[in-house]
C-alpha cells in the first residue's frame, strides 16, 4: 500500500471526509487529495502532523525491508527491550529449547487478540491457495486470491488501529498514547 493509499484507508476508517482531514491536521483539503492520488508525498513533517490527525502512529507508515535473519532478530531484540514478551518452547532433557517448538507470547491481551485475529486471516489466505486446483481456471483463482490479499492487507490496517500502550513501563491497561509533534 503506498502512503496515499493508508493515508485515505485511515481516514475512511475514521469517516472523515478530505477536508475534514486537512483542518484536523493544518494542511488544505486539496493537498490531502494529492497525497491520496499519489500525485505528492507528504514531508515528514505533513505526514506527522496527519497521522496525529487520525490518532495513528506514524510507524504505519514505515516500510521495513526485513530480509536477513540479522533483520528479525533485531527487531525481535527491540521490541523485547520495550514490551513485555515472552520467547518460550519444548525443552529438551537438557533445559535447552528446541528450536523447531519456539514460539512468542505477548503478555498483553490487546496484542494477543490482534495477532490471533491476524493469524486467523492468514489461515484463510493459505486454505484458498491450498485449495487453488478447485478453481476451474488460473484467470479465476488469482482473482479470488487478489481479492483475499485486499481483504488481508485490510484487516492487518484495521488491527493496527490502536494507540493502547504496551511498553513495559506503562502498565496501566486503559492508557492510550496521544500523537503530537510538539517538542
Amino acid at each position: 500500500m503506498t502512503i496515499g493509499e493508508k493515508i485515505k484507508t485511515f481516514r475512511t476508517m475514521r469517516g472523515l471526509s478530505q477536508n475534514m482531514l486537512g483542518e484536523l491536521a493544518g494542511i488544505n483539503g486539496t493537498t490531502i487529495r494529492k497525497y491520496e492520488l499519489g500525485a505528492r508525498n507528504p514531508k515528514p513533517d505533513q505526514l506527522l502532523k496527519i497521522t496525529n490527525a487520525l490518532g495513528i502512529s506514524i510507524n504505519v507508515f514505515m516500510d521495513f525491508d526485513i530480509e536477513t535473519a540479522s533483520d528479525v532478530l533485531t527487531l525481535l531484540f527491540k521490541m523485547d527491550e520495550q514490551i513485555d514478551m515472552k520467547i518460550d518452547g519444548k525443552k529438551d532433557n537438557d533445559g535447552n529449547l528446541i528450536p523447531d517448538t519456539i514460539y512468542i507470547h505477548f503478555n498483553h491481551p490487546e496484542i494477543n487478540e490482534r495477532l490471533a485475529k491476524f493469524a486467523k486471516a492468514k489461515k484463510l489466505q493459505e486454505n484458498l491457495i491450498a485449495s487453488k486446483d478447485a478453481f476451474p481456471s488460473e484467470e479465476s483463482f488469482q482473482q479470488e486470491l487478489a481479492k483475499m490479499n485486499d481483504t488481508c492487507e485490510k484487516i492487518k490496517q484495521h488491527l493496527v488501529d490502536t494507540n493502547i500502550v504496551v511498553t513495559k513501563e506503562m502498565r496501566e491497561e486503559n492508557a492510550v498514547r496521544i500523537y503530537s509533534n510538539s517538542k
